[in-house]
């Protein structure tokens, strides 16, 4: 694993994911835009899980966009 690693729990198991990109919640309202943003902003697609599959005290549960109770977790693991 490198610096530019971190490991996150996703469906009961440790999952590499690169640091140098976030992790986001956010609502299905606003699954699509955050995803455009994603791409727009990383150059790489994110990896989307539920949320309730991702296990990590760092994950947030309100959408970054409108505070409303997240549903979506984008992130971008290694490998996939």
């Amino acid at each position: 694993m490198s610096q530019q690693d971190r490991i996150i729990q996703i469906e009961g198991k440790e999952t590499a994911i690169h640091a140098e990109h976030p992790v986001e919640v956010v609502c299905l309202e606003h699954v699509e835009e955050a995803i455009d943003d994603y791409v727009n902003q990383y150059e790489v697609a994110p990896d989307t899980f539920p949320l309730e599959k991702v296990a990590d005290p760092a994950v947030g549960h309100n959408c970054a966009v409108c505070g409303q109770p997240g549903a979506v977790v984008l992130l971008h693991v290694k490998g996939l």
